[in-house]
């Protein structure tokens, strides 16, 4: 007889296997699922039955593969289970209810300028569109909402340490959602915005190895080795947008000088530009475009980010740097001049071409991150849902 922490495991197993063909679009049967997690075939069968019974998997119809028998595919379950994202940047708010399979089932966005004076209206804000999702998701149980901040996170207690693109430093922010009543009861965590983007970005690129920068009120990024996210000591690997490119440069949010981010994000192309703070983060390109030369533009933002590139490939000797946010519709005109910049400074270029490449995920990889990130309780802890989930709903 399975012990409760092995019974526990092969349920993750499964259920995880099942959510990966299913990303893949990979149908996978219960002989197939025996073969990914190396389970034997009876060993699958109850644990997909306990399953299926709790709503956590459902079948499809049968495909017919030849002479054999049907297979019967497997896939998350449809409509059981509530996960949401939020995201707070520098100019919206927004909030995404999806389902186990990936599914949404509500989204909401609203345009707001979030700044120090303004947290407190940000958060309220925030609470009143998770209402709104839950009600649109016709009431389904929550399994966990994670929260997508441009900032450090404290791991105790959800505090925002420091956001400089925000201007929020020590904001409770955790605490003031759990105090709505729209979260009240409801497990609430918050996680820097990249590191949560670069999920999405896995999914499409399992088992490798990259650079993920992300360009939005900050820049930001993440370091995935073999289709693993890189923490660090206190959670915040990654943090490319304080990396130095100029000592003693240009005044950071953050308080110090020479900084990436006070070259390339969002707040540091608006005002050298003297664009108005109504230019949304997804317009900044074309907005400045028209202020000045487009190659201007690109080769002032290639070269920033060029140097920061080489400097990280010499410590990590990785080959492949995937462009996300604004970066991405600009990543085929920003390629050339970063491959340039890297060949100079970094020695990865001596074993070969430096691959620079655009993600071609969602447009708002932070707010899809945190909501499949909110699922991953189900995924870690199957059994903990088993006598939770309400029977399928009829269709």
């Amino acid at each position: 007889m399975q012990s409760a922490h092995l019974r526990e495991h092969n349920l993750s197993a499964i259920l995880t296997a099942v959510a990966a063909a299913a990303a893949t679009a990979s149908p996978v049967s219960r002989a197939g699922l025996a073969t990914r997690t190396r389970l034997t075939k009876p060993t699958v069968s109850k644990l997909v039955e306990e399953l299926m019974g709790a709503a956590l998997v459902e079948e499809g119809a049968p495909i017919s593969a030849g002479a054999g028998r049907p297979m019967v595919p497997l896939t998350p379950a449809r409509g059981t289970l509530l996960a949401i994202g939020l995201e707070i940047a520098a100019d919206h708010v927004a909030c995404l209810g999806i389902d186990l399979a990936g599914e949404v089932l509500s989204q909401h966005v609203e345009y707001l300028k979030v700044t120090s004076a303004s947290a407190g209206e940000a958060i309220d804000l925030a609470a009143t569109l998770v209402g709104r999702v839950r009600a649109e998701a016709g009431g389904l149980p929550v399994v966990e909402v994670v929260v997508a901040v441009p900032g450090r996170i404290a791991v105790v207690d959800g505090r925002v340490l420091s956001a400089p693109n925000l201007g929020w430093t020590e904001v409770p922010l955790v605490g003031r959602l759990q105090a709505h009543p729209e979260l009240a009861g409801l497990p609430v965590r918050a996680q820097n915005d990249n590191r949560l983007s670069v999920l999405t970005e896995i999914d499409h690129r399992p088992g490798e190895s990259f650079i993920y920068l992300r360009g939005s009120t900050g820049i930001g990024g993440a370091v995935v080795l073999e289709g693993a996210l890189l923490a660090g000591a206190n959670g915040w690997a990654g943090e490319f947008g304080h990396t130095t490119i100029e000592p003693g440069g240009a005044l950071c949010r953050c308080g110090r000088r020479g900084c990436l981010e006070a070259y390339v994000s969002y707040h540091a192309l608006r005002e050298r530009a003297g664009l108005s703070d109504d230019i949304l983060i997804d317009d900044l390109v074309d907005a400045l475009a028209l202020t000045r030369d487009r190659a201007e533009v690109i080769g002032m933002i290639g070269r920033s980010l060029g140097i920061a590139i080489a400097n990280a490939l010499n410590v990590l000797d990785m080959t492949t740097v995937v462009l996300s946010g604004y970066l991405a519709p600009i990543a085929d005109e920003l390629a050339p001049v970063i491959r340039e910049t890297v060949e100079r400074h970094a020695l990865a270029a001596e074993a070969g071409p430096v691959l620079i490449e655009r993600s071609d995920g969602f447009s708002d990889p932070a707010l899809r991150g945190a909501a499949r990130a909110a699922l991953q309780p189900v995924f870690n802890a199957p059994s903990a849902w088993i006598d939770r989930v309400p029977p399928t709903p009829a269709r």
